[in-house]
C-alpha cells in the first residue's frame, strides 16, 4: 500500500516457494567394477540459489539396464562392462552424470587343501581360486605368487607344489597384486 494523505493505493503481492532449477548428480563419472555398487546423490539447487538433498525424492533411473540398475534410494549395482547414464528426474528438472563399469576385481584367495599334514621329504599340491567382485571363481594356481612364510620347514614352487624339508608348521600363501 502507498498512501499520501488520505489516497492510497494497493496492490496484492504473492511470494511464492522456490523452484527447483537444476539437480547435480554426484559422484561425477565415477568407475566401478562389475558386482560393486556405488551410492549417487541428487542435490537440488532453487531459484533463490538454496540447496538441498534429494536423494530419496527423486526418480532415478539408469538409461542401461544391462550395464548397471539403480535403485529407489539412488545406490547402483554394476552389472556388465560398459557405461549407462544415471539419471534424477523431480518433475520436468532433472540431472544425469555416467557410471563406467570395469572388469570384476579380486577381492579374495582360498588355498587348497585347507591346513593339510605331510611328512617329511613329501609334497602336497596346493590351488589358490580368486573370488571377485562379481562373485565369479577362477583357479589361480599358475598365476599367483606363492610363499612358504618358513623355508625351513617347507619349500613351495611357482606351480604350488609344497615339499616338506623338517617337522613343524609354515604358512603357504597366494599372493596376487595387494
Amino acid at each position: 500500500q502507498a498512501t499520501s494523505g488520505s489516497v492510497n493505493g494497493s496492490t496484492t503481492l504473492t511470494v511464492v516457494t522456490a523452484t527447483l532449477s537444476s539437480i547435480a548428480v554426484t559422484p561425477a563419472n565415477p568407475s566401478i567394477a562389475k558386482g560393486t555398487t556405488q551410492q549417487f546423490t541428487a542435490t537440488g539447487t532453487y531459484s533463490d540459489a538454496s540447496t538441498q538433498n534429494l536423494t530419496g525424492s527423486v526418480t532415478w533411473a539408469s538409461l542401461t539396464t544391462a550395464t548397471a540398475t539403480i535403485n529407489s534410494a539412488g545406490l547402483a549395482t554394476a552389472v556388465a562392462i560398459g557405461t549407462s547414464t544415471i539419471r534424477a528426474t523431480s518433475g520436468s528438472v532433472n540431472g544425469s552424470t555416467t557410471l563406467t563399469v570395469t572388469a570384476p576385481t579380486l577381492v579374495s584367495i582360498a588355498v587348497t587343501p585347507a591346513n593339510p599334514t605331510i611328512a617329511v621329504n613329501a609334497t602336497q599340491q596346493f590351488t589358490a581360486t580368486g573370488t571377485y567382485s562379481d562373485a565369479s571363481t577362477q583357479n589361480l594356481t599358475g598365476s599367483v605368487t606363492w610363499t612358504s612364510l618358513t623355508t625351513a620347514t617347507a619349500t613351495i614352487n611357482s606351480a604350488g607344489l609344497a615339499t616338506a624339508v623338517a617337522a613343524g608348521t609354515t604358512t603357504i600363501q597366494a599372493t596376487s597384486g595387494s
